[in-house]
């Protein structure tokens, strides 16, 4: 008994000798990847640096970044210090403060109370950290939340409890990444699982630490694409002028200096060379870190804008501009002009 099988079940064959036509598939939507620009700035701790900082501000204003992340520490008053500068800067610019946020600086009820007064000035956007210890001190106080993914989950609570005065909208939430290692973990693997909890809890992007290899961020990036990660971690950028900077560099992070970027200073014969060799370093990371694809830039100012004007100088020359991060914005139509243009014009008499 012979079977016969009807067109429309027989499956198509399909191999190198036996080709079968099919309908070419459809090229994915294209990717549209706006690199984001940002800074960081350090509330002033003085009348010198208060006196310096209209000129900063006004320079970053001009850059037109996606934010301005400001930092929170005992020095500058904590939080109270933070949330004065950034009513300062809502008031007098056109900026949009991103605030660290950190654990240490407070009770889970006293964060909330900084948080609606942060929101009150102006606040969209908070990075949330577990921050420094004070010298002495290993761990968090009992009373406080133990882990910046905590302080996330924090955030997106107050997000949910203040739906009708954000207008349905969201709180951007940054946290940190490390891409060469938290100095208190055990291991990449811990880095990952804690950089994962975050994104769990509704983080939507991260800032590196300092880092001396874009190596190791292009490698950071790729185990957390691995590890299921899909936030942006954006590489934080702090210029390199001197020595001692770089030294301070190792000291923050908690890293040795790698002996090829020292011997980058062994031909520096004055303080004008290694400020020159050093910003060339930075310039040369920085465009390393564009081709390997990173979703934008996070210069840590350190309130000095001589350092950041000659760091963008020194961008331009490695062929890197900053203003190419952001679109050409449309013509303006308010306020509408008392007197019409050609176009207008030829619009009215058509």
């Amino acid at each position: 008994m012979s079977t016969t099988f009807s067109p429309a079940t027989t499956a198509p064959r399909v191999s190198a000798s036996s080709p079968q036509t099919f309908d070419d598939p459809q090229p994915a939507a294209p990717h549209r990847l706006r690199r984001a620009l940002s800074f960081e700035v350090i509330p002033p701790r003085s009348a010198k640096q208060t006196a310096r900082m209209p000129e900063l501000l006004r320079f970053l204003d001009s850059l037109n970044p996606d934010y301005l992340a400001v930092t929170s520490s005992a020095k500058s008053n904590s939080l109270e210090g933070t949330a004065d500068f950034i009513e300062h800067v809502t008031t007098r610019t056109s900026l949009r403060p991103l605030a660290h946020l950190a654990c240490t600086a407070g009770t889970e009820a006293e964060l909330l109370g900084w948080i609606d007064h942060l929101l009150n000035v102006g606040v969209r956007g908070f990075l949330a950290l577990r921050g420094d210890f004070p010298t002495g001190v290993s761990t968090v106080p009992t009373d406080h939340l133990p882990h910046a993914d905590a302080l996330v989950r924090l955030l997106r609570q107050v997000e949910r409890d203040n739906v009708a005065c954000l207008a349905a909208g969201r709180l951007g939430v940054g946290v940190a990444a490390y891409p060469s290692g938290h100095p208190e973990s055990s291991g990449t693997e811990e880095d990952l699982d804690v950089l994962a909890a975050k994104q769990r809890n509704g983080a939507d992007f991260a800032i590196t630490q300092l880092f001396f290899d874009p190596l190791a961020y292009a490698q950071l990036c790729m185990r957390a694409e691995h590890a299921g990660i899909t936030i942006p971690i954006i590489p934080g950028i702090l210029p390199i002028t001197n020595l001692r900077r770089l030294h301070t560099m190792g000291r923050l992070s908690g890293l040795p200096v790698p002996g090829p970027l020292l011997a980058r200073f062994d031909r520096a014969h004055d303080e004008a060379s290694a400020r020159r060799i050093g910003l060339e370093i930075t310039a040369e990371h920085t465009a390393a870190l564009l081709e390997q694809g990173a979703h934008g830039l996070h210069f840590y100012t350190f309130n000095d804008p001589h350092t950041t004007q000659d760091l963008l100088s020194a961008l331009d020359a490695a062929g890197v501009s900053l203003t190419s991060f952001h679109p050409s914005p449309p013509p303006r139509r308010w306020p509408p002009s008392p007197i019409p243009t050609t176009a207008e014009q030829k619009e009215t008499q058509t």
